[in-house]
């Protein structure tokens, strides 16, 4: 399950974060990249103790928490404080796998990625978010304030930025629901029941729908 969430973060949002990474301290971005980042990842990154640091995270977490999408694809039950990280011309991250814990110990699990863009496509060159899924690669190059969510166990990878600078928000979710299968069937029926509520059908059928998918939380659901 991959989902495109449009204007996650909105025009007023993008730009005050814009604003405040343009004055930002950033530090190398390797350090996050686990026992390979030195070799695959080329990037930097904006401390969490820098002065704007803050304000730019609960900003953020506040959009994704929300955000109608994310609660139906996703299903969080803890989101990891965002990183804002910048991609010069040379810069990359190549192809890797996202820790299964993040965080202090012993750590959240990560069931879910997620990617926001923060500048224009045509800003900068190359930088695309590539997954490798069962469907063969997947190029996401979004207009600012859309996001990507995704599998965490997806295979994936920032191509090389060739001009001009990538600016990113990057953030991991546990969901309520840890098997990918069974959270896709219970957005799937969230989904299908917003549809019938707003045609003509029956509401004893939409009823019993939303019964089942409330029953199957019950029965998955790790709160």
């Amino acid at each position: 399950m991959v989902a495109v969430i449009r204007e996650l973060l909105n025009k007023d949002q993008v730009k005050a974060i814009a604003a405040k990474l343009f004055s930002a301290q950033f530090v190398d971005g390797s350090s996050s990249g686990g026992p390979l980042g030195k070799d695959i990842k080329k990037n930097t990154q904006v401390p969490p103790n820098s002065p704007h640091y803050r304000e730019m995270s609960e900003m953020v977490l506040g959009a994704i928490r929300a955000n109608e999408t994310v609660a139906i694809k996703g299903m969080p039950r803890r989101i990891l404080s965002p990183i804002f990280a910048s991609y010069m011309t040379g810069n990359q991250y190549g192809e890797h796998i996202d820790a299964a814990l993040m965080g202090p110990y012993p750590g959240m699990r990560t069931d879910l990625s997620m990617t926001i863009f923060l500048n224009k496509p045509d800003a900068y060159e190359g930088g695309d978010l590539v997954l490798s899924t069962d469907f063969g690669e997947m190029v996401y190059k979004e207009n600012p304030g859309d996001a990507v969510l995704y599998p965490t166990h997806y295979l994936h990878r920032v191509n090389p930025v060739t001009k001009g600078r990538r600016l990113a928000i990057v953030t991991w979710m546990e969901s309520m629901i840890p098997d990918p299968m069974k959270r896709e069937i219970i957005g799937d029926l969230a989904e299908t029941q917003a549809i019938l509520t707003s045609s003509n059908v029956d509401k004893k059928a939409v009823l019993m729908l939303e019964k089942g998918r409330l029953n199957l939380m019950r029965m998955w659901a790790q709160t």
